[in-house]
Parts: C-alpha cells; sequence; structure tokens
C-alpha cells in the first residue's frame, strides 16, 4: 500500500507498561522509535500504564503499581480503557510491545475495531526470573508469566524477535503466530553526535590515566550487577581500574551498600540515572562497557558502547549470543564458568583492540540504528493493512 501526499498517515497504537518516565529498553526503544516512524508517515499513538507528564501522542491509562518489580505499572482493572481510547483514536494497527494487561488491550482494541495486530517481543521474562533463583516459586511464577506472555502474542498476525535465539524460544514456548526477526533499533547516529558534553572523568575525580568498566541499564539481579562486581575484585590489584554502574532499578540502593563495604569502594561508583544527553559522554570516556546478563534479549547499551568505539563484554546467554561475536565486534565470556568474565576484561583493558572496535561500529551503524529498524517495521505495517 502507497502513501501518496494527500493520504493522512497511518495512525499505529504502541501498546506497553513500559514508558517514560521508567527508564528501561523498551520505553527507550518507544520513545525513540515513534519519531522515526512519524518521520516516515506513520503517526504514533502510544498506550501505557505508566503514569507521568501529559503528551499530545501518549494516553496513560489508569493502574496501580506492579508488586514484584519496583517502578512499572498495571491496569488490573482498566483493560477496556485500551480499547475505548483506541477507537476514539480511530488507530489502524496494533502494536503491541508488552504482552500483558497492555497487550490484552492491544488485542481488545485490533478485535472490535478489526484491524490488524503485531507483536513485539522485547524481554524474556522467564530467563530473567530464573536469574534470581531456581525455588519451586521462581519457576512457577516465570513459567506462569511466560504461558500468559504467548497466549497474548497467539492471538497476533505476526510477532517479532530481536534474535534468533529469542524466536527459537518463542517456538519453544508454544507460539504458533509467525515470527520475524527485527533488531530494536538504537539511535546511534545521534549517540555518536552527542559525545564530548561532559567531562565524567573530572566530575568523578578519575586520573586520565585509569580504565573504566562501564555498567549501564537497569540494576538488575538478572543482568549480572553482583557478578561484575565480584569480578571487579580481582582487579584490585590494579589501582589505576574503575567499575561505575549507570542506571536505576530495584538493586540501586542494594548495590551501594554492597559497593561501599569493601576497601574499594572509592574505585566503584553506582550514578543512578544518568540523562539520555549525557550517555554518550559517560559511554565514550569508557575503556570498557560491560553486560553480564543472562536474560537480555538483545542489550542495547552493547549496542551504544560498539557505536562509539569502546570494547563490549557480553555474556553468552540469551539474545546477545546471537549477535555479539568474540573477536569480530566485541568479547562474549562464558555465563557457566567461573572466573570468565574476570579473563575478559582483563584482555580488554590489556590489549589494543582499536581494529575491532572500529569495525563494531561501523558495523553497529550500518545494521542496528534506529532508522533502519523504523523503515523495517513500516514495511511490515503496509504489509499487514495490505492483507487485512
Amino acid at each position: 500500500m502507497q502513501r501518496t501526499k494527500e493520504e493522512p498517515g497511518m495512525k499505529v497504537g504502541h501498546f506497553s507498561e513500559s514508558y517514560r518516565p521508567c527508564v528501561d529498553g523498551v520505553a527507550t526503544f518507544i520513545q525513540d522509535f515513534v519519531p522515526q516512524l512519524d518521520s516516515l508517515g506513520f503517526r504514533g499513538l502510544v498506550y501505557t500504564s505508566t503514569p507521568g507528564r501529559k503528551e499530545n501522542n501518549v494516553r496513560r491509562i489508569r493502574s496501580l503499581p506492579f508488586p514484584f518489580y519496583s517502578n512499572y505499572w498495571v491496569s488490573y482493572f482498566w483493560i477496556r480503557q485500551y480499547a475505548r481510547l483506541a477507537r476514539e483514536d480511530e488507530i489502524q494497527l496494533v502494536h503491541i510491545h508488552t504482552p500483558f494487561m497492555a497487550g490484552v488491550g492491544g488485542i481488545l482494541a485490533s478485535k472490535e475495531m478489526s484491524i490488524p495486530v503485531l507483536g513485539t517481543f522485547h524481554s524474556n521474562f522467564t530467563n530473567m526470573a530464573r536469574a534470581m533463583g531456581s525455588t519451586p516459586y521462581i519457576y512457577f511464577v516465570s513459567d506462569l508469566f511466560n504461558r500468559f506472555g504467548v497466549g497474548v502474542y497467539n492471538r497476533c498476525q505476526l510477532v517479532t524477535a530481536p534474535t534468533e535465539s529469542e524466536r527459537e524460544f518463542l517456538v519453544r514456548s508454544g507460539l504458533k503466530t509467525p515470527v520475524e526477526i527485527v533488531p530494536p533499533g538504537v539511535r546511534l547516529s545521534q549517540l555518536v553526535s552527542e559525545k564530548g558534553r561532559i567531562d565524567f572523568r573530572s566530575r568523578l575525580k578519575i586520573p586520565d590515566h585509569a580504565k573504566i568498566i562501564l555498567y549501564l541499564g537497569r540494576l538488575t539481579v538478572d543482568k549480572g550487577v553482583y557478578l561484575l562486581l565480584d569480578s571487579f575484585k580481582g582487579l584490585v590489584s590494579r589501582s589505576n581500574v574503575y567499575l561505575i554502574y549507570a542506571g536505576l532499578g530495584p538493586e540501586l540502593k542494594a548495590l551501594r551498600k554492597e559497593a561501599s563495604r569493601s576497601k574499594w569502594a572509592r574505585r566503584v561508583m553506582v550514578l543512578g540515572y544518568v540523562k539520555e544527553n549525557h550517555k554518550a559522554s559517560l559511554i565514550s570516556q569508557a575503556d570498557v562497557v560491560v553486560l553480564p546478563s543472562r536474560g537480555d534479549t538483545f542489550g542495547l547499551s552493547l549496542a551504544e558502547g560498539m557505536a562509539l568505539e569502546r570494547v563490549v563484554v557480553a555474556s553468552n546467554r540469551g539474545g546477545l549470543r546471537d549477535w555479539v561475536k568474540d573477536g569480530f565486534n566485541g568479547l562474549v565470556f562464558d555465563y557457566g564458568k567461573k572466573g570468565d568474565l574476570l579473563k575478559k576484561i582483563e584482555y580488554a583493558l590489556s590489549t589494543d583492540l582499536s581494529d575491532m572496535t572500529k569495525k563494531a561500529s561501523s558495523w553497529a551503524l550500518n545494521t542496528i540504528d534506529i532508522s533502519a529498524t523504523a523503515k523495517r517495521f513500516a514495511e511490515i505495517y503496509q504489509r499487514l493493512i495490505h492483507e487485512s
């Protein structure tokens, strides 16, 4: 379906529990993604349970806090509001980003309006939950969440997954809907243009000759924040190495407390939230960007590190293993092998890997920039509308 200049842009409804002011990968993606789609002729409207300031293209549905994970809100009893608002806005396509109450609301809107619905799999909640322990209760809850999510995605015409590993996970979990691989996309070109605004080394009193290891993202157990802290202990003898955590999450206070207990506390800094327009400066002044997660479907901070020519270190778990290739665009450690993360960090700090980081930057900017992802989704939208 080819749009002419006289035709209005297609209205696409994005349904998600996660949106600003919440800070996570899904919220960041939607915030960057919608303006890109607008530039391609698609008007994006966001339907979310996250409370926040009023915005012209955002519909905030009544909600209550989610008890198991801080900073998230769920519309337990107000699901039909999603469909009502979508009808009033006369959207033409539903795009689900979280398969919970917002996802159910999107399905209701799709059914009542007889319009197509696309689902995107952003988060592997099973891996996230099981990284926190292996008790029967955790297994029960994670499986329950997974079955519910797959049930929502099975009511979509099409589902997109960020990597092949996550597509296989969905199929094993019972997904019958066709799945296409579409990387989530990151605003990498803009990020590169923003570096150099803030001198974090001076602000944090880190010597110019010192090495910086950076973790950037939500502070949660499943993302390996304590595994990284334990690995840093092996670098205590190297007085010129600092570890920085940047981000929010349920482990913020506990991580600060744990870091402050040791004799090397002055070299571990838990910054909390870093403004989006300061992020490029922080990444570009780090030497190594680490994501020791066992549950991430993609890992946006690694893409950002690559774009800014930093050495990135990723685990061989989740979706990370599908696109971070050891020696090509980063370093990969074996999550199940004790001491392997430390070994990779030491290698990154002591080896000239500039050829690898330059190639990784070029690859990331050409492959997973948000503009390329938006074009891919625009094609999918047109196809679904044409087929409906």
